[in-house]
């Protein structure tokens, strides 16, 4: 008999044991809560998109989907945090142009733009060129012929060195073949500040600025003109063809199951093509530029490129 139960007592373990793993593992995906990562505080204008998102990916997804803002250090923070988790799908991260390409540019931060999974992109906001009212600029014509008859004298602001606000105006005039002072604030408000306060010139920065604050645009950095701006030309009908936006979308740490991603693809793509999606986004003016996880990819790769050599050649970049 003791032989007998010590066998059976033995087999009932090992059941045990195998079950209880094997049970775990073929829990479908996802069973549980997922943490979204946003690499800022409480309030701007990425914190606004991922909560927009928030709502209808838990919904699709069926589990909450939790925001867990990780400011700090330009949004590294954040993004170190995303790149430190499991990529098992249970941690997903807001892509945003700063933290993700531009900080991992000008110094090293632990990560590179290319090290996280992309899941999909859904906005991408041409910035504009913009001035005061009364501004003896025009057209986009006549900041360059200024900027050519006093190289380096042309004053134009941002809300930071290295900042896409910077970068794109030192893109435009490096395109013009000539050069500007930069003029950096510590925020967009203290810009705007300057701007109506005649400190500089002009600046570029996404559209909504322009009707908040009753400036005047000068040319937008896109290859179309902008649906709700048709009176204000693209850099192109100016004589350079610049591209310059505010994009984001959502990632994850690199190595994700490619099962899990499909299903976080599938889930971001049905969730940002939402009427609520897109009826909050319209709001903000942030209208949904959707890329799958390939282009999202493919995108991000492109303008890392870009802007990594447009740092180098400014000399922005921190010694290693």
């Amino acid at each position: 008999m003791f032989p007998r139960l010590a066998v059976a007592a033995a087999s009932c373990a090992i059941c045990a044991a195998m079950l209880s793993p094997a049970a775990h593992a073929q829990q479908p995906y996802p069973h549980k809560p997922i943490t979204l990562i946003v690499p800022f505080g409480p309030g701007g204008t990425s914190d606004i998109m991922a909560r927009f998102m928030q709502q209808p990916l838990g919904e699709i997804l069926g589990v909450p989907v939790v925001v867990d803002n990780k400011a700090g250090a330009g949004g590294a923070i954040g993004m170190t945090a995303l790149k430190n988790a499991a990529p098992d799908g249970y941690t997903i991260g807001l892509s945003v142009i700063g933290p993700q390409m531009l900080q991992p540019a000008l110094r090293n931060t632990g990560y590179t733009a290319d090290g996280f999974e992309p899941i999909c992109g859904t906005y991408d906001v041409p910035l504009m060129l913009m001035v005061k009212p009364d501004s003896k600029f025009k057209q986009l014509s006549d900041v360059i012929a200024a900027a050519k008859a006093q190289p380096g004298q042309l004053t134009y602001g941002s809300s930071g060195t290295g900042t896409v606000l910077h970068l794109s105006m030192a893109m435009l005039l490096d395109q013009a073949k000539t050069d500007g002072l930069h003029v950096p604030y510590k925020s967009s408000g203290e810009m705007i500040t300057g701007l109506l306060g005649q400190q500089i010139a002009l600046f570029a920065e996404t559209p909504t600025i322009s009707t908040q604050y009753k400036l005047r645009g000068l040319a937008v950095l896109a290859k179309e003109r902008l649906p709700a701006y048709p009176d204000v030309p693209t850099s192109a009908e100016g004589g350079l063809p610049l591209q310059a936006s505010v994009w984001g979308g959502f990632i994850a740490p690199k190595g994700l199951p490619a099962a899990v991603r499909q299903k976080l693809e599938a889930a971001c793509e049905k969730a940002a093509h939402s009427a609520a999606y897109q009826q909050k986004a319209e709001q903000v003016n942030t209208p949904l530029v959707y890329r799958n996880s390939k282009d999202y990819g493919a995108f991000v790769q492109a303008e890392q490129e870009r802007y990594t050599q447009l740092i180098k050649t400014l000399g922005l970049a921190e010694k290693q």
